[in-house]
């Protein structure tokens, strides 16, 4: 469940006609943060600008689940050779490395005629350059869970080791036990050779 303050909760409840936008913060490796709007307008939210006329961005749909999921979301900007990184192309940018290790936070903002209820966080992830070229770039966010799909290694024995820690942080090993002490591959049959 997403945490929403009363005031957007009293929106959304009540309000017949939704008026919303996407607010995107784009967060370079060397502490760079840049903020879009997809708006016709721009957006002042938590003191910061969202400014909507610098790049065109379109992303995918996503899904918002209660659980702990991997997930990933599209995101496709269409800029021009005026659209830039600070002094830098942002084609260029992408083709150089510059969004590499970079995060994207998406948030949803809500708000009656020009005034801003409230925004509520919905997907943030690493960027990975899918492609670049001509006047598209497109970005693949890959949610901070991204690690959890990753298999654990199976079929493997790891012994606890004969070695202990004395009170001077010295380590020391058990001399009667070190030739018998092994890390091997473990595969599931009537007969184990060790």
């Amino acid at each position: 469940m997403k945490e929403v303050s009363k005031d957007l909760n009293t929106y959304l409840n009540t309000a017949k006609n939704l008026t919303s936008c996407d607010l995107y913060e784009l967060d370079l490796t060397g502490g760079r943060k840049f903020y879009y709007a997809d708006t016709d307008m721009d957006i002042v939210y938590n003191g910061q600008a969202y400014l909507h006329d610098r790049l065109l961005i379109k992303r995918a749909q996503i899904k918002l689940q209660s659980e702990v999921v991997v997930d990933t979301m599209t995101v496709t900007i269409y800029a021009s050779r005026q659209d830039k990184l600070d002094t830098e192309q942002i084609l260029k940018a992408a083709h150089e490395g510059v969004l590499d290790r970079s995060t994207l936070h998406l948030r949803r903002c809500f708000f009656r005629d020009t005034t801003i209820i409230d925004a509520i966080s919905l997907f943030g992830g690493n960027v990975e350059v899918k492609s670049a070229g001509g006047i598209k770039l497109e970005l693949t966010v890959k949610a901070k869970t991204q690690g959890l799909n990753m298999a654990f290694p199976v079929r493997k024995y790891y012994p606890q080791g004969t070695y202990s820690i004395s009170t001077g942080n010295q380590v020391i090993a058990s001399t009667d036990t070190d030739s018998t002490c092994l890390i091997c591959p473990y595969v599931p049959r009537k007969e184990v050779l060790l």
